[in-house]
């Protein structure tokens, strides 16, 4: 059991690396097309709950919809780690952060979406306890990541949206990184394929 004790704090709603506004800030579009590659062919069905629950039936298919595929390459954590010290530190959360679960490739095509919800609240009852993942236990997610993969000409809807930030960027090799406690959504694509990769930073609860 940890003795950390730590709060949620009061800065930035979110952090981006885009290409757009700081030339090459965000990913490399071929990295991007790369991580594509890599899930193109392994893409299930995208459950709620990691366990199968609420695979199917009404309350699924009013949530989520879509396809997901995940892996654990150590070439993606290389890449992503001095992202998140630097949102950790610029947005001011300075979030005491010592693990990532396995990233999450996301398929969006038309009709796909998953309404607002949170990744984790950050305190004690969202924490892992799973003996076989001893790097996870009794830490919960506290950062959150989405990264555009593909470009936004390719696809029309499927934005991300994040309580209380105006509007994120939908470039391809955007990192947008926002604490894991805020609400956030895809709204449904309407046209076209959207990719992304999603991944989830762990440490000990707020207390």
């Amino acid at each position: 059991m940890s003795n950390f004790h730590e709060r949620r704090t009061d800065g930035y709603h979110f952090w981006s690396f885009n290409n757009t506004l700081e030339a090459n800030s965000g990913l490399d579009p071929k990295l991007c097309d790369s991580i594509v590659a890599s899930a193109e062919n392994n893409f299930d069905e995208a459950l709620l709950m990691p366990n199968n629950k609420l695979k199917s039936g009404f309350l699924k298919e009013r949530v989520r919809k879509g396809n997901t595929y995940f892996d654990s390459q150590p070439w993606v954590y290389d890449l992503i780690w001095p992202y998140l010290h630097l949102a950790n530190e610029n947005a001011e959360w300075n979030f005491e952060i010592s693990a990532a679960e396995n990233y999450q490739i996301s398929k969006y095509t038309p009709g796909d979406f998953y309404t607002a919800h949170l990744d984790s609240l950050g305190t004690h009852t969202t924490k892992f306890n799973s003996p076989d993942k001893e790097v996870f236990h009794d830490k919960t997610r506290k950062i959150s990541l989405s990264v555009n993969l593909n470009d936004p000409s390719e696809y029309e809807g499927g934005e991300l949206k994040i309580f209380g930030v105006p509007k994120t960027n939908q470039e391809i090799g955007t990192l947008n990184f926002f604490p894991s406690y805020l609400p956030h959504e895809v709204t449904p694509v309407t046209k076209g394929v959207r990719y992304s990769l999603v991944m989830w930073f762990l440490g000990y609860p707020f207390q």
